[in-house]
């Protein structure tokens, strides 16, 4: 049992070292541009992006994952962070 507590507390430290040692995303990254990432979900125009809709943002996306200060891992950026209040086109 104690040896169970000990493998979960270290991967969880593990996971929270590698969310801090990713860097943000920037929207005018090739990767991003790829996907129509923003950093802030109120710049979605919605006439663009018709699927977008009012309160999406990454940190209610199935495949966000939480991370330091508002931002959190997304398997589409590896080794990158994205904005809790981002989007992108993958959203779901």
């Amino acid at each position: 049992m104690l040896g169970s507590c000990a493998a979960a507390l270290a991967a969880l430290a593990t996971r929270s070292a590698l969310a801090e040692d990713r860097q943000p995303l920037q929207e005018d990254e090739p990767q991003a541009r790829e996907f129509s990432y923003v950093n802030n979900a109120s710049k979605v125009d919605p006439k663009k992006f018709p699927d977008f809709k009012p309160g999406d943002r990454c940190s209610k996306c199935q495949i966000y994952e939480d991370g330091p200060d508002e931002m959190g891992g997304c398997p589409l950026f590896p080794k990158r962070l994205v904005a809790a209040a981002g989007w992108c086109t993958s959203f779901g």
